[in-house]
């Protein structure tokens, strides 16, 4: 597998919006720069989906 095959996500909102949607992630650690948790996900076209579903939706800063 190459590392497009993986999607680190590091908003704890996305994660649960994923979690609520039945994703499982493969692994979660620190990133050693800023020490922000992430979460890994293989990238699925359902992941995809649930990407664009979450773009669209999520409020505005």
């Amino acid at each position: 597998m190459t590392n497009n095959s993986f999607y680190y996500a590091y908003s704890p909102n996305l994660y649960r919006h994923l979690k609520a949607l039945g994703f499982r992630y493969i692994c979660t650690g620190l990133n050693e720069s800023t020490m922000r948790q992430f979460w890994q996900y293989e990238r699925t076209p359902e992941l995809s989906t649930a990407l664009m579903s979450y773009a669209e939706n999520k409020p505005a800063k």
